[in-house]
């Protein structure tokens, strides 16, 4: 079942580059039209650890060879097309990180859809988007 995409702590600049892009990618998926949620994934890893927060659901932030950040995201939409709004998360994602001021340590964007709508399992249940 979807959780809701909890807010970021108010001392956010105090936090990691990479629970910061945890928190970000949470917050610019929660902000597009058709997404519903954010769960752990198909295999329960989408996961961040949050020393503050506790455990991000939805969201996986790992270190790229090139010391970037590879974000990946499990979240539950709304029937509308799958593509579309993985691209669209993707966008709002890398607008928030560079706001942010941490655009040039975010990697790949990677989004998958596990539920739709109804909790049924999406029948695409991954439209990764790469970039």
């Amino acid at each position: 079942m979807p959780q809701p995409i909890p807010a970021p702590p108010s001392n956010a600049s105090a936090l990691t580059p990479r629970v910061r892009l945890a928190h970000l990618s949470l917050e610019a998926a929660r902000a597009v039209p058709g997404v519903l949620g954010a769960d752990a994934g198909l295999t329960g890893l989408r996961v961040t650890a949050d020393p503050r927060a506790g455990l991000l659901r939805g969201v996986s932030v790992t270190a790229q060879e090139d010391g970037r950040y590879t974000v990946d995201l499990s979240l539950a939409a709304g029937i509308v097309p799958l593509p579309v709004l993985g691209e669209e998360v993707r966008r709002s994602v890398r607008a928030n990180a560079t706001s942010d001021g941490l655009g040039d340590q975010l990697g790949t964007v990677n989004v998958e859809f596990t539920t739709v709508a109804s909790g049924a399992p999406a029948d695409e249940p991954r439209s990764e988007i790469r970039g």
